[in-house]
């Protein structure tokens, strides 16, 4: 299922669906088909895509993708159904604060505008020992992020977690996990 379209056929076809605010269908792993988002996009960069999730009918979180781990991008009649029905209930309504807010031009942009947006996050990264950190930004330079963790139980761990910009693979936030969870943290 690879990618086939050059870059800027790429990023034409993604500019498509956002100027047609298309519902889609986004694959991100060869090996595990089911690995994929649905959902609109938002808004784009060179470097990274914004996505709205979508799930059992509501919008859910945000979703800032690399656009290197797109493979492709589906947007077939079952799509435009979903697209109808959301449209004709009125389901599709957009927080346009929270897109003109975020900064897709790079990682450390991207971090920075969420930081100041008061957004804890969900970073989904390729490391070896842990796949993901879950909590508050703490510091943003050119090639890392640092998040203060926490668990399921709502202890912080005592030690941040270090990202190297290059090892992420997904960022989420403005969901109801972190809206929520944030308010009941135990030191």
């Amino acid at each position: 299922m690879g990618k086939t379209l050059s870059d800027k056929e790429f990023n034409k076809l993604i500019q498509k669906h956002i100027d047609k605010n298309n519902y889609v269908k986004i694959y991100l792993s060869e090996e595990n088909p089911d690995q994929s988002i649905y959902g609109f996009i938002l808004k784009m960069s060179d470097e990274l895509i914004m996505v709205q999730e979508f799930s059992d009918f509501r919008l859910t979180d945000i979703k800032i993708i690399p656009q290197e781990r797109i493979l492709s991008i589906r947007c077939n009649k079952y799509d435009k159904t979903i697209r109808k029905i959301l449209s004709e209930e009125q389901l599709i309504q957009f927080n346009h604060k929270i897109i003109s807010n975020t900064s897709l031009t790079n990682s450390e942009n991207l971090f920075k505008s969420l930081q100041k947006q008061n957004f804890h996050c969900i970073v989904e990264s390729n490391k070896k020992k842990r796949g993901f950190s879950i909590g508050e930004i703490m510091e943003v330079d050119d090639t890392s992020v640092i998040i203060r963790n926490y668990d399921p139980t709502g202890k912080i761990d005592k030690k941040p977690h270090k990202i190297s910009f290059k090892k992420i693979e997904m960022v989420t936030f403005n969901d109801n996990y972190t809206l929520t969870f944030r308010k009941h943290l135990k030191e």
